[in-house]
């Protein structure tokens, strides 16, 4: 009996199996939590995008001297969205208001408000990813 187990002591053959059952659980989580990350940063990158170009859109349509009210900039907006590149899914919200006194005189000015909820990396986990949200103003040029 003594001699097995001094041979037990020596034997390493599953050792490894044994560290790799201890820290696979925590790397898998990590691998996870950094595409969790890099899912929230491509959304937020996709909400600045897509609130520039929505601005874009209302410039361009005031220059031609059309003016377009808010609900057509925010189906714009919301199209942009779920459409390649971005394929943002049912939790993108846009908001337009206007601001009542604008900062450069002889302009109309809106804001734009976008947010976005990512889908979670690994579902079966109950954590909600947090709510993005992006603003920025759009200056016309009154005429």
């Amino acid at each position: 009996m003594i001699t097995n187990s001094k041979f037990f002591a020596r034997d390493n053959s599953g050792s490894t199996i044994v560290e790799f059952a201890i820290l696979a659980p925590a790397i898998i989580g990590l691998l996870f939590g950094v595409f969790q990350v890099g899912l929230g940063m491509q959304a937020q990158n996709a909400l600045r995008s897509i609130a520039q170009e929505t601005a874009r859109y209302a410039v361009v349509e005031y220059q031609k001297g059309n003016e377009i009210d808010n609900a057509t900039i925010i189906t714009w907006a919301e199209s942009r969205g779920a459409g390649a590149p971005y394929l943002l899914n049912n939790t993108f919200d846009v908001r337009v208001t206007d601001v009542s006194t604008p900062r450069v005189f002889g302009t109309h000015e809106k804001t734009i408000s976008l947010t976005y909820t990512p889908p979670s990396v690994v579902p079966l986990v109950d954590w909600v990813s947090p709510q993005l949200t992006y603003s920025r103003p759009i200056i016309v040029i009154d005429e």
